[in-house]
C-alpha cells in the first residue's frame, strides 16, 4: 500500500476512537502511553547498546596499543640493561687488570 491509502483510513480511526465510551477511550489512552514508553525504553537500550559496544572496542583498542608500548619499552630496557651489564664486567675486569699491573710495580 502506498501512504495515501494509509491517510485514507486516519479519518475511519478517529471516528472509531469517538465511538468508545470514555472509559474505554482512557484505557486506550493508556494502552498507548505504555507502548510508547516501551518502545522508547527499548530504543534507549539498543542505542546505550550500541554505544557501548563503541566504546568498549575503543578501549580494547587502546589497552592493545599500550600493551604493544608496553612490550617494546621492556624489550629496550632489556637491551639497554644488557649493554650496561656488559659494561660494567668491562670496568671490573680493567679494575681488576689496573690492580695487578699495580701490584707488579
Amino acid at each position: 500500500m502506498k501512504v495515501l491509502d494509509y491517510f485514507r483510513y486516519i479519518p475511519r480511526l478517529f471516528d472509531w476512537y469517538f465511538q468508545l465510551p470514555q472509559i474505554k477511550r482512557i484505557q486506550l489512552n493508556y494502552i498507548v502511553l505504555l507502548a510508547v514508553v516501551i518502545i522508547a525504553a527499548y530504543k534507549n537500550d539498543e542505542c546505550h547498546r550500541e554505544n557501548s559496544h563503541s566504546l568498549s572496542d575503543r578501549i580494547d583498542a587502546v589497552n592493545d596499543f599500550r600493551a604493544k608500548e608496553q612490550e617494546r619499552y621492556t624489550q629496550k630496557l632489556e637491551s639497554y640493561s644488557d649493554k650496561f651489564n656488559h659494561l660494567l664486567e668491562l670496568l671490573i675486569q680493567q679494575k681488576k687488570e689496573v690492580e695487578q699491573l699495580n701490584k707488579l710495580k
